[in-house]
């Protein structure tokens, strides 16, 4: 139990607050009970049950169902709670066994009618020796909250029986209580969802300490100029790798700067974006960099997808030039866009000159754009900036200790953005950056051989893939960074001993990352995994609840970033842009990137990793929006509804479901439908799994009921035998 005080002097500024408004204690505190649970969960239904002595006079138990909103004042949450107008559904003087019985439901999976119970007592009831049942001791999950009128003061205490909380977060729970019941009193016409709820040193803790990241880094906030001086001090050194072949930092920088040069010809300049549709290769490293030094953005096209979605992506870029190789080049209607094949144009690009050319770029120009599932039904794409670019890369260096012996596996495909991240981490170290082929990744057996065979001394792995390859034998690699998924607790037991072994967490529109933590396989598991760290130089992350207000240590809310990590925002989604990208909340002038993902910090600052706010899932590291299936199974003929949900194997291994229901005139076609997922998607965002329904369950809202959703029965997989089975090891190579 943990107790909290209000003293004889607030005591009064309370009784006369009660005056003024003219009611009894209790509604008072109710009222601010509501808006502590509201302000933590952000749920706009709240269920609390009160035992309470109206008047002084007689006990009573009462359930209050409250339908809050954000916009209410604190005064109009008082009259509902002393009136109990039609916000409340309110059960007066029942028997208390009725509400017992409610604490333990007898169905399985059935939650309690109410986990809150609220006692306001006086003294009179007090010297009765009122207490509470023992009856509730051994109960469902229960918080329990006794406020008593004793003598000058108002004593309070808070109790549960339940071991999901940390004793930390009662304590802060009751300062909590009291800064609103305090902010309450002084100005009872502020709105819920301002009303001061942190003290002002949890403020400053979650605010301003734990994002004091700036710190200076190496260059001028262009990378490639960092990589030029890289290329002058080590020449000779091996830039890049591939089946025993290398290219030093000598012939990277000069190939890189004549491909440059002759890019500015077809108007290639800053905030520009080119097109680079290759495999992985020298020349594909070598395109990149030189798409920058020319000033502009590149947009990496992953000769994995399908044609359809590359079209797609190629008409929103408005490149001018297409880079690519003879064997993709007719994969692509570029139109009269010219199409520049490296392995058979070369001669034409030696011509140009062996400098870099000129052209002045800032960190604020676009660096490269990728291209993520959308809700819309179509791949969106993101705009990172030099800046981002620059800071990931200096700063994931010093984190994560790359130096000019390390040994970094290029491992992720080139639409996605690790690769970015794999790149400049490696090149801007002098470090060797080591180009896998489908022959030396593609398999569980080769990966490991390579890693081994190569030396490998980092690598960057999404924890799917990490659950099934062997640990043994890798003697050189010295660090693992999980990425792209939620790392866990069999992850860190299985990498963590004998090398580094990080959990790094950012989404695309943070420039890859924006935290990690490196975890020990010794220290006490976590229920939902490892830590994802504390934010990265240069880097701010907020935990904020839906009104941008910072949560308290312990509470869920939404990650939100700031600094210069963040995105610009969506090529050619201005709304989009504004939906995700908003104003700073505390650094007004500056914008945060709203993520979606909901985080809570611990008490030592580092944050826990809780999950989506939306839908949106990851899929092998990868980013789907289920909208964006549904979108396309909507449009097919004979599907009458759907619904695209995720399913997890028995050895935690996700995958997606699309549950569909056919017009009864014109139903569908199983192999159909796949074949038009296959010419749309890549073969991570293909369903696993068709179940067909008769109808979509519905909830009281007319939405479909997920909860109700059957689970896949094995000839619900078989549509996906064969040629056309997603093969999860390929989307991260590429075919």
């Amino acid at each position: 139990m943990f107790g909290f005080e209000i003293s004889e002097s607030q005591k009064l500024k309370f009784n006369s607050f009660c005056k003024e408004q003219e009611c009894e204690p209790y509604p008072v505190f109710l009222a601010t009970l509501q808006a502590l649970i509201f302000r933590y969960s952000s749920q706009k239904e709240i269920v609390i049950a009160t035992r309470t002595t109206p008047g002084f006079s007689s006990l009573k138990l009462t359930q209050y169902i409250s339908h809050l909103d954000g916009s209410l004042t604190f005064r109009q949450l008082l009259d509902h709670a002393r009136k109990k107008e039609s916000i409340y559904s309110g059960l007066d003087s029942t028997p208390e066994e009725i509400f017992l019985e409610a604490f333990e439901p007898k169905e399985p999976g059935r939650a309690p009618l109410f986990k809150i119970l609220l006692n306001v007592w006086d003294s009179s009831v007090l010297s009765r020796n009122v207490v509470l049942p023992q009856d509730l001791e051994s109960l469902e999950p229960l918080v329990v909250i006794d406020i008593k009128q004793k003598d000058k003061v108002f004593k309070g205490r808070i109790g549960c029986n339940i071991e999901l909380f940390d004793d930390g977060l009662f304590s802060r729970f009751t300062d909590h209580y009291t800064n609103l019941l305090q902010s309450a009193i002084c100005d009872p016409e502020q709105i819920i969802a301002k009303m001061t709820l942190l003290s002002k040193e949890e403020y400053e803790k979650t605010v301003n300490t734990w994002n004091a990241t700036q710190a200076n880094l190496p260059g001028d906030g262009i990378i490639h100029h960092y990589i030029e001086t890289i290329a002058k001090e080590y020449p000779q050194d091996t830039a890049v790798e591939l089946a025993g072949e290398t290219l030093t930092y000598s012939e990277l920088d000069s190939r890189a700067n004549r491909l440059a040069n002759y890019l500015q010809t077809v108007n290639v300049g800053p905030d520009c974006c080119v097109g680079i549709f290759m495999s992985r290769s020298f020349d594909s490293v070598v395109g990149i960099l030189a798409i920058l030094k020319a000033g502009g953005a590149y947009v990496p096209l992953d000769p994995a997808y399908p044609d359809e979605r590359l079209q797609a992506i190629w008409q929103e870029m408005d490149s001018p030039i297409l880079i690519t190789q003879s064997d993709l080049k007719n994969k692509i209607n570029v139109g009269d866009v010219r199409t520049l094949c490296l392995d058979v144009d070369w001669q034409e690009i030696e011509a140009y000159p062996n400098e870099p050319p000129k052209v002045i770029i800032t960190p604020e120009n676009l660096a490269y754009v990728i291209f993520t599932s959308g809700s819309t039904g179509k791949p969106k794409g993101i705009l990172l900036t030099h800046g981002g670019l620059s800071n990931l890369t200096h700063t994931s260096n010093r984190f994560f200790h790359v130096h000019k012996k390390s040994r970094m596996l290029q491992f992720s495909s080139f639409g996605f953005d690790v690769a970015v991240w794999e790149i400049f981490m490696a090149l801007a170290a002098g470090a060797t950056l080591c180009l896998g082929t489908g022959k030396s990744l593609f398999s569980l057996l080769a990966l490991p051989k390579t890693l081994r065979e190569e030396k490998i001394t980092m690598a960057l792995l999404p924890p799917s893939l990490l659950n099934v390859i062997s640990a043994d034998g890798l003697d050189s690699l010295e660090t693992v960074i999980a990425v792209g998924e939620r790392c866990t607790n069999e992850n860190v037991k299985k990498w963590a001993p004998g090398r580094k072994f990080f959990n790094g967490y950012g989404p695309a529109e943070g420039t890859v990352t924006v935290s990690a933590y490196l975890t020990d396989a010794d220290e006490p598991q976590r229920p939902l995994g490892p830590s994802i760290g504390r934010p990265l130089e240069n880097i701010e992350i907020y935990i904020l609840d839906s009104n941008l207000n910072p949560v308290p240590i312990g509470v869920p809310g939404e990650m939100c970033l700031g600094g210069v990590c963040i995105a610009r925002g969506y090529l050619n989604q201005e709304e989009k842009t504004q939906e995700k990208f908003v104003t700073h909340p505390f650094h007004p002038g500056n914008l945060i990137y709203r993520t979606g993902d909901r985080a809570r910090y611990l008490p030592d600052g580092n944050m826990e990793f809780l999950g989506r706010v939306d839908y949106q899932v990851k899929i092998r590291g990868y980013r789907v929006e289920p909208g964006e299936i549904e979108a396309v199974l909507n449009g097919c003929e004979g599907v009458q509804a759907c619904t695209v949900m995720v399913k997890k194997h028995s050895n935690e291994q996700i995958y997606l479901v699309a549950y569909l229901s056919a017009v009864k005139e014109a139903p569908f076609e199983k192999e159909s439908l796949l074949k038009t997922l296959s010419q749309k998607f890549p073969s991570y965002m293909i369903p696993s799994a068709l179940v067909v329904l008769e109808k979509m369950p519905l909830n009281a809202n007319g939405k479909v009921d997920r909860f109700s959703l059957p689970e896949p029965e094995p000839s619900d997989f078989q549509t996906f035998s064969g040629k056309d089975s997603p093969n999860w090891m390929e989307n991260f190579l590429g075919r």
